[in-house]
């Protein structure tokens, strides 16, 4: 935590608490937030280089999967602008349930099921041509599957044949997001690379670059 951080920190809630966002994509909506890691999502800073992009590439009417939920903020964000289907999808039953109990304190229409997502289906990972299949084809995804990013659109020929839906995909590493470019183009999207900002960047300490891949599709209604 930076010096600025954690002078911030002094003059913020110090014990998690239900409590409505003012600000950003999220204002309006109710999350259960932590100061300590969540004060972007609070103040409407979370993710900040995608935000204008997730606008631009939704509309109301849309139905939409959130692939690696985590604690349902883009569920919710989703849901909000979209105001139609929604399909949250975590591995984690943590975080399942971080996204249920932030869902009972809002009003949207959102499905949450707990399961990886992968290339094939077994009894533990399914596929996004699965998903699409026994629940909906979505217009828009939002993906954030720790590196797991190339092997979910390997399982996606029928829906980016079919429906090539809008896409914002962060990508854990160079070579998956060169992977994820080399499907995504063979299927004819328009695709923007964002970088992390170089000012207060949110730390992520797991990979050695974490980046977004902006993706429009063509044949979307």
């Amino acid at each position: 935590m930076s010096l600025s951080s954690s002078v911030i920190r002094l003059f913020l809630p110090k014990e998690p608490a239900f409590r409505r966002l003012p600000l950003g994509l999220g204002a309006g909506i109710v999350m259960n937030i932590d100061f300590d890691y969540q004060a972007r999502t609070f103040f409407g800073l979370y993710e900040s280089e995608i935000q204008s992009h997730i606008k631009r590439l939704i509309q109301p009417g849309m139905r939409c999967f959130d692939l690696g939920s985590y604690a349902g903020y883009y569920s919710l964000v989703l849901a909000k602008f979209c105001n139609d289907q929604v399909l949250a999808v975590d591995g984690s039953a943590e975080n399942v349930e971080r996204t249920r109990q932030n869902l009972a304190r809002n009003d949207f229409p959102v499905t949450v099921i707990e399961g990886w997502i992968a290339a094939t289906d077994d009894e533990d990972f399914v596929s996004l041509d699965r998903l699409a299949l026994d629940y909906f084809f979505p217009d828009f995804i939002k993906m954030d599957i720790e590196g797991a990013e190339a092997n979910a659109l390997e399982g996606a020929t029928a829906l980016l044949e079919q429906k090539r839906p809008n896409m914002v995909i962060e990508v854990h590493g160079r070579d998956v997001e060169a992977h994820c470019i080399r499907i995504l183009e063979s299927h004819g999207y328009k695709l923007l690379a964002v970088s992390p900002q170089a000012w207060l960047p949110e730390h992520r300490p797991n990979y050695d670059y974490n980046g977004w891949l902006i993706c429009e599709g063509i044949k979307n209604n």
